[in-house]
């Protein structure tokens, strides 16, 4: 798509104002601002993916159920948590930027979003980005199947940042202690979209999956060809009763009804 083409697209979805700031943004050497109507201030580092990764999540919505009755569904549930006196948590896992998160925190404002982000100069933005909101937290780790380390493997962009198990280095954080660490916390909805390490949250430990009400996850297989990275997570989700929606570059998985 054309420059031209992308602003009149984002002036018709956010506005002059927005579609002028994203313009000076791309050719600022520091990171500059983008406010977005409903959605609110985003800082943003112009000359990598943030603007794009914005258009993604709040241009696109590819984290809304686009689905009437199940989205009425989800819904449904996070306030039968609240009633019960559950705290929904919310793992945003790859949070980037935190344009996720934010999403999430509009969509489900009383439930507790953790923003998990390995990459030092994400985790920097991730903050600006959601300091003023007491309900997002941010965790500055990889997230995995067990507790261990990883070091990363840098990439052209901020969005592709990938992580490897390692002897040292960054921590592995899980989705369990995470939500343990949540006064009645319980997990309602999972975001995964790690670049691949997919195949390692999945490979044990998944009881979690069975609490979550919602699971998304980005495949990577186009990414990282003949290294089955998405192996795990389909044999996971394949032996339980969910329901898979195909939207944008992700697989939503959502419990049926009477689950």
């Amino acid at each position: 798509m054309s420059r031209i083409s992308t602003f009149f697209k984002d002036a018709g979805r956010f506005g002059l104002r927005a579609a002028f700031q994203a313009v000076t943004a791309r050719y600022a050497a520091a990171p500059a601002v983008i406010d977005l109507p409903r959605f609110g201030r985003f800082h943003v580092r112009g000359r990598d993916s943030d603007i794009a990764t914005l258009r993604q999540v709040f241009g696109e919505q590819e984290y809304r159920l686009k689905v009437p009755a199940i989205e009425a569904r989800l819904e449904r549930r996070y306030r039968q948590m609240l009633a019960a006196g559950q705290a929904p948590v919310i793992i945003d896992a790859g949070a980037n930027v935190g344009a996720a998160a934010r999403w999430f925190h509009q969509a489900f404002p009383e439930a507790r979003v953790i923003a998990v982000e390995p990459d030092a100069a994400n985790a920097a933005m991730l903050r600006l980005n959601t300091e003023a909101f007491a309900a997002i937290s941010v965790a500055e780790a990889a997230i995995g199947a067990e507790a261990g380390f990883v070091s990363l493997i840098p990439a052209d962009a901020a969005w592709g940042i990938r992580t490897e198990r390692a002897d040292a280095g960054l921590p592995i954080v899980t989705i369990p202690e995470l939500v343990a660490d949540i006064e009645n916390g319980v997990l309602f909805l999972a975001k995964i979209d790690i670049e691949g390490f997919e195949e390692d949250l999945f490979a044990s430990a998944t009881d979690w999956v069975d609490q979550a009400y919602c699971v998304i996850v980005e495949p990577h297989d186009w990414m990282l060809p003949d290294q089955h990275t998405s192996r795990t997570f389909q044999k996971v989700m394949g032996q339980r009763d969910f329901q898979v929606l195909i939207q944008g570059e992700n697989l939503l998985y959502v419990r049926p009804e009477a689950a």
